[in-house]
């Protein structure tokens, strides 16, 4: 008896050692004033760029973090000409606004990264982007509001680029069907496709190595690069490579009821940030359906000139009549490039 009582004094003393060890204050509490990191970010509050630059954000903590965080820059689309188009800080955030994410890496102490100016094809004025870097959406650290005022010039590339279009509908006055050019290249209504070419000639006539409005396809496409051409006039002309037996009398049904018609060639001409626009061929120079195989007409006049700084892309009718002109605004058309702070 004396033995189970002693057991029971001893459980009771071990008992009230662990209660006692609970409530001393040998364990520390939670300490409610420890101070976060402080993110430190290096962009500049004012610059101007060109279309197609890249702008580094350099981001430092003051200590380490244990787990990856994130960092958003938002527009202030209050204070802004440009649109989310116009950089990479595009996804929709909850105030409607948009926003860029940097993601900071855990246990890392500086991190970089770039916020890109888009280079588009658009001819616009200079732009103003007004972004900040907002704390109230990074919990991790402890930050300052940084705003930068991001002022985007104008890019005008020095290529031309030009599309050529020949489709043309078409009826028969018996049956009521409907062709296309560009469809008969597709079915097996005639023996042959309809097929145009592109030929680009110089002042004289000399046809020059550019192949690459001469594919086969329904729409052709040919550029012309400012550093492969010296000034000078060229000019284009559309070479009928098959005519899909349109000339032909004995035309198979239901072609053989179709009068002839004009096939018009438009042109869309492109230099980026400077012109576009479409020029129509002179209708003097049209196809016909009943123009034969191997015919060749003049389609425009491309001229090439230097004003100035600049050099510039005329396009105009085979008259000399100017259609559009666009000169070379900055040399630094769509490359991507990072800039200095």
């Amino acid at each position: 008896m004396k033995k189970i009582f002693i057991n029971v004094f001893s459980l009771l003393l071990i008992g009230l050692a662990f209660t006692s060890c609970n409530n001393n204050d040998d364990v520390a509490a939670i300490d409610s004033t420890t101070v976060k990191p402080t993110l430190t970010i290096d962009f500049p509050a004012a610059i101007t760029v060109t279309e197609g630059t890249d702008i580094p954000v350099n981001f430092t903590i003051s200590q380490p973090v244990g787990h990856d965080f994130e960092i958003r820059v938002l527009i202030n689309n209050q204070l802004s000409t440009a649109s989310s188009d116009d950089s990479d800080i595009t996804n929709a955030s909850i105030n409607t606004s948009f926003e860029k994410v940097f993601t900071f890496p855990a246990f890392a102490t500086t991190y970089s990264d770039v916020i890109s100016i888009v280079a588009d094809d658009l001819i616009e004025p200079t732009e103003t982007l007004s972004v900040f870097f907002d704390p109230t959406r990074t919990s991790a650290v402890a930050m300052t509001q940084l705003n930068s005022t991001i002022t985007i010039q104008n890019v005008v590339q020095d290529k031309l680029d030009l599309t050529f279009h020949f489709d043309r509908s078409f009826s028969s006055p018996t049956s009521g069907a409907t062709f296309t050019l560009c469809g008969l290249s597709n079915s097996a209504l005639t023996g042959t496709n309809y097929d145009v070419d592109f030929i680009l000639y110089d002042a004289a006539f000399t046809p020059l190595p550019n192949f690459q409005a001469q594919t086969g396809a329904c729409t052709e496409a040919l550029s012309m690069d400012l550093a492969d051409y010296p000034d000078g006039l060229y000019h284009i002309t559309a070479y009928l490579y098959a005519n899909a037996d349109l000339d032909v009398a004995n035309l198979p049904f239901p072609l053989v009821d179709i009068p002839t018609f004009d096939i018009p060639i438009t042109v869309d001409y492109l230099r980026s940030g400077s012109i576009s626009g479409t020029y129509t061929q002179e209708a003097a120079n049209y196809f016909t359906s009943d123009s034969p195989v191997n015919s060749e007409n003049q389609v425009v006049d491309i001229l090439i000139s230097t004003v100035g700084a600049n050099r510039v892309f005329t396009i105009q009718d085979t008259q000399g009549n100017i259609t559009a002109s666009g000169r070379m605004a900055h040399k630094s058309a769509f490359k991507s490039k990072r800039v200095k702070l």
